[in-house]
């Protein structure tokens, strides 16, 4: 039989839909995933079959074949093992309930059958809501904020059973809750911009290029206070918004740095000895490097003189 489940592609900070395609009749026992999928997804085979197996299913005497569509498109990381488990399910006839095309499913699957959070995930479901899916299942992450959209329903799932739970009707989600700590005791390191006692002139020029999202050039002898200028200049920039935080929790969560949950803007420091990749981002699997991790904040280059031409 056959059935086609949807979930969620990136390439860089960009997502685009993927038609998960499972075909099973019977035959030789056999497993195969096509459609450029890399070392982690060609392994999802065998979490599938293992958390399958845990919750009573059994693929003895069938043989799957699984297309991740578009066939052209590189497809990395574990993100597809839920959507691809209840793809198998579905083309085994053992859910009976029809899945529209709006209805998206991401997360990586352990072997007794648990959802576990993934590499990506928030870019991937802001890239979900832009797409229209109507209803999504991911895995739970305390790490990333409650996601809440008026055009897309949010399911934290925590196992493949509550997903077929909830698909089946048989099962609802609890509420999803998240300790919210007080911006001020979340970014520490921040310095005020009020603190600050004289450089009036210096100062008010700063206060101009926020208000204006300026850049600024300060030149001064070494210890006159140009570094402890920079470093609060984002205490005195507009607080994030929501969708702005979003955007950039998903920048810092793709290049696994820690961006604690704050309203202030973030602020980045790069050496002037750092590579071009890790300032400009790129590499053989693309990250975002410093220029995208100082998104809707600050970037300040110390000694801009001492970083290399090439940058």
């Amino acid at each position: 039989m056959w059935a086609r489940v949807t979930s969620i592609g990136l390439k860089g900070m960009e997502g685009y839909r993927i038609n998960v395609e499972v075909s099973t009749y019977v035959g030789n026992d056999s497993f195969k995933i096509v459609g450029l999928p890399d070392a982690a997804v060609k392994e999802s085979k065998e979490r599938i079959i293992a958390a399958l197996r845990s919750l009573g299913y059994t693929l003895s005497g069938q043989k799957v074949v699984i297309n991740l569509s578009p066939a052209d498109q590189k497809k990395m990381g574990s993100m597809f093992d839920l959507p691809m488990a209840i793809g198998v399910l579905s083309s085994l006839h053992e859910l009976e309930v029809s899945l529209s095309a709006d209805v998206g499913f991401i997360g990586a699957l352990s072997l007794d059958g648990s959802v576990q959070p993934v590499e990506g995930l928030l870019p991937a479901v802001l890239a979900a809501e832009k797409m229209g899916i109507k209803r999504l299942y991911i895995p739970m992450d305390y790490q990333l904020p409650v996601l809440s959209f008026q055009r897309m329903q949010i399911i934290y799932v925590s196992s493949l059973q509550d997903v077929i739970g909830h698909i089946s009707g048989q099962w609802e989600p609890q509420q999803y809750l998240m300790k919210h700590e007080e911006d001020d005791a979340a970014y520490v390191d921040s310095l005020d911009f009020q603190q600050i006692i004289g450089h009036f002139d210096a100062k008010h020029a700063l206060e101009v290029a926020a208000a204006g999202e300026h850049h600024v050039l300060m030149s001064g002898p070494p210890g006159c206070g140009k570094s402890l200028l920079a470093w609060s200049f984002s205490s005195i920039m507009p607080s994030l918004s929501q969708q702005e935080q979003l955007e950039v929790i998903s920048l810092y969560q793709l290049s696994h740095t820690t961006f604690q949950r704050t309203t202030l803007p973030p602020f980045r420091n790069p050496h002037h000895s750092a590579s071009g990749v890790s300032i400009i981002g790129g590499g053989q699997y693309p990250k975002p490097g410093e220029i995208s991790l100082a998104h809707r904040g600050v970037l300040f280059l110390d000694e801009i003189g001492e970083f290399s031409k090439k940058h």
